[in-house]
């Protein structure tokens, strides 16, 4: 049996089980991968390879890292001498051109993290949970030049859990993507798969996430706003207060939608569940309930431990 020749574009952990999940297919070769190049990561900004390429070197994979794929001819002939039937690309993080989306014989397959032409971009996991969505999903689509466009090959549902963070959404939409695209790309191949195009006028789109997006405003947010800030925000770029001049940042926090007995800014106190003390602020509609921080400079910890080392911090 002739096995079916990918190259896979790919670059962050979100990239990795599918990659595994190809890589371990019998009559599929992963003949190569082309990932960003290495960067320089922590506070000793130490060279790091990017996941997809660890994963590639563990396979044996030949690795390419070009640093722009835009009038590249080297990297266009390289990908030509591959000879292969599909490119897999999978949050790779760069525009692939036309002349690089023409080469391979079945086109260029992505697997984006959102119900298309739903959150189109870059942070689709995130602007999920802002938005307070209940589910979301991955889409395949052939790729075209315009960014997330392309026909859709399939869509696949994943309920989005109350608990759900970026961190545990991102798991389970790429652990799909993984069951779920060998068996794409043989349909594709065997042209028993149809596109259908995308209903572009209702497409909606990711906004690029800065680090000031964490910055939480109790006078202009509600309570549950900044707690689908929280999930989407956590790890990075990590949602904060500013107080006395100072970030905190809230990693952990729950909200009462009901409360408005004070003015947004004013700090609550009172007991958890299991009546330890703990502190909250008023928001623009409802009050938010600090469970773990951090101060900047020092460890994470629990509100309770942190009131007992900053009693000054505020004024309950």
């Amino acid at each position: 049996m002739e096995k079916i020749k990918v190259v896979y574009f790919g670059t962050p952990e979100f990239a990795v089980p599918p990659l595994a999940a190809l890589t371990e297919a019998e009559d599929i070769e992963v003949v190569a991968v082309v990932t960003q190049e290495d960067k320089p990561v922590g506070r000793k900004q130490e060279l790091t390879a990017p996941p997809v390429k660890k994963q590639a070197e563990l396979d044996m994979i030949p690795v390419l890292q070009p640093k722009s794929l835009r009038n590249n001819q080297e990297i266009v002939d390289l990908l030509k001498g591959l000879d292969a039937d599909v490119f897999a690309v999978v949050a790779y993080g760069k525009i692939l051109p036309q002349e690089i989306l023409d080469i391979p014989k079945y086109g260029c397959v992505n697997l984006h993290g959102s119900l298309l032409p739903q959150y189109r971009g870059a942070s689709p996991v995130e602007e999920a949970l802002l938005h307070g969505d209940t589910q979301t999903g991955i889409t395949f689509i052939k790729m075209t030049p315009e960014l997330d466009a392309g026909d859709i090959l399939l869509i696949q549902r994943q309920i989005i859990e109350p608990t759900d963070t970026s961190v545990t959404l991102r798991q389970k939409l790429s652990a799909l993507g993984a069951i779920l695209f060998p068996d794409l790309l043989r349909n594709l191949v065997d042209e028993t798969i149809s596109a259908i195009p995308q209903n572009h006028t209702n497409a909606t789109f990711c906004h690029k996430i800065r680090k000031e997006d964490g910055l939480i405003d109790v006078y202009k947010e509600s309570a549950e706003q900044i707690i689908n800030k929280i999930r989407a925000y956590t790890p990075w770029p990590s949602c904060y207060l500013l107080v006395k001049d100072k970030r905190l940042r809230v990693l952990e926090a729950v909200a009462d939608p009901t409360s408005n007995a004070a003015k947004p800014g004013d700090i609550l106190g009172g007991k958890d569940d299991q009546g330890k003390p703990t502190l909250g602020i008023q928001t623009q509609k409802g009050a938010l309930w600090l469970q773990k921080v951090q101060l900047e400079g020092k460890n994470a910890t629990s509100i309770q431990d942190f009131m007992r080392g900053n009693a000054s911090f505020f004024s309950v």
